[in-house]
């Protein structure tokens, strides 16, 4: 066992041999911070020795390494996860972060670093850096399905889908998966239509990947002491990487309504299941807010690309469907920006935009929500959701 500083915050303590040597077949790292993981810590390891391609036929473990970075844990994580360790590439470190230091940013930031820094040593810029939680497991064609989505050279980025492992109380959780493959089907919808990847609110810790070259060129994550996989996000949008959210590419996660983080997929299940039990109403956006909000991104990049009196004008009908006022007057005074997604940002998250779309959309109790989604999933043209404006 071996100390090595890996950075200017925290030194790793190396539990397994650690890689000194490139290993030019190495074109993946899963990258798995965990804090007081002994119960699943087994099983998140078990998935990644686990992985099958097509066939059925056991995935070539040289082709992907794992970092298990196990920081200011209580309990027995760093042990069980060499108990269940088999594959020489699933590597386990531990750190002490400092006090200041000691959350899931700088846990998934150092993880995640370390994961560019060995591609970079493996030679691989294209390669995937790909983040998890311990409590979680891939599908066992996750590399397999990993691999055919960064087979296109037009792919920066992915996002995974999350099924969740074990069952949440009844009542609200069970309208509130309803609305969210809902949700998802509408995307799909719209999806087809655009000319970009149309951007999404699940992109989350459990399961994203970026290639090497892109983590590096937008400077890391930023170690956020939680929200830190959306604000990743967020940092790809800017640059106007190409994000490719992979139905196909599952994650199963826990369910549990305690985390370790002070806000993230834990606490929000506690939420609704707070509001539930005190009989209050769980509220969601809107169809119709999701569907121009899919249409104006298409509308707003048509024009970013060729601003054309046409274009503005497709633009502008979105906003008004928003209830904007002056809608073209709103858009003249925005500055265009290099890249498309800062010009979606700086119109989207406009305090005007903001304020007017809210009053336009409220949003919706869940239990009433699931209507609005059957008839614009029905519909054969986007134009129809002006009708209702």
């Amino acid at each position: 066992m071996s100390t090595q500083p890996t950075s200017e915050e925290a030194p790793f303590i190396w539990h397994t041999p650690q890689p000194t040597q490139p290993n030019p077949t190495g074109c993946v790292v899963f990258a798995v911070p965990a804090k007081d993981e002994e119960d699943s810590i087994a099983d998140c390891i078990a998935a990644f020795e686990g992985q099958r391609g097509e066939g059925g036929n056991p995935w070539p473990q040289s082709g992907y390494e794992v970092l298990i970075l196990v920081n200011n844990t209580t309990d027995a994580t760093v042990r069980c996860a060499l108990a269940a360790r088999r594959n020489p590439g699933i590597h386990v470190v531990s750190t002490a972060l400092p006090p200041e230091l000691a959350h899931i940013g700088w846990a998934r930031r150092l993880a995640m670093n370390w994961g560019s820094q060995r591609l970079a040593q493996n030679g691989q810029p294209e390669g995937i850096i790909v983040s998890t939680d311990a409590d979680s497991r891939l599908a066992p064609d996750f590399v397999h399905e990993l691999s055919q989505t960064f087979a296109s050279p037009t792919v920066d980025a992915a996002g995974a889908s999350l099924a969740l492992q074990g069952e949440l109380p009844g009542g609200v959780f069970g309208h509130l998966n309803r609305y969210f493959s809902l949700e998802k089907a509408l995307r799909s919808k719209a999806q087809k239509q655009a000319r970009i990847d149309l951007m999404h609110s699940h992109f989350t810790g459990a399961g994203f990947a970026v290639r090497q070259r892109v983590y590096e060129a937008v400077g890391g994550l930023t170690p956020f002491p939680y929200n830190e996989d959306k604000q990743f996000y967020y940092k790809l949008l800017q640059r106007d990487a190409r994000i490719r959210m992979n139905d196909r590419l599952v994650v199963h996660t826990s369910a549990r309504m305690t985390g370790r983080t002070e806000w993230g997929m834990a606490a929000q299940f506690r939420q609704w299941q707070q509001l539930q039990e005190s009989g209050e109403r769980v509220f969601v956006s809107s169809a119709q807010s999701q569907w121009v909000y899919f249409q104006l991104q298409m509308a707003l990049y048509n024009y970013w690309l060729l601003r054309t009196e046409e274009k503005r004008a497709q633009v502008c009908q979105y906003l008004q469907a928003c209830c904007l006022p002056n809608a073209l007057g709103f858009l003249a005074k925005i500055e265009v920006p290099p890249y498309f997604g800062q010009y979606w940002c700086c119109v989207w998250e406009h305090p005007k935009l903001v304020e007017a779309r809210q009053s336009a959309f409220p949003a919706v109790d869940v239990h009433d929500s699931f209507t609005g989604f059957g008839e614009f999933l029905a519909e054969p043209s986007q134009d129809a959701s002006l009708q209702r404006a």
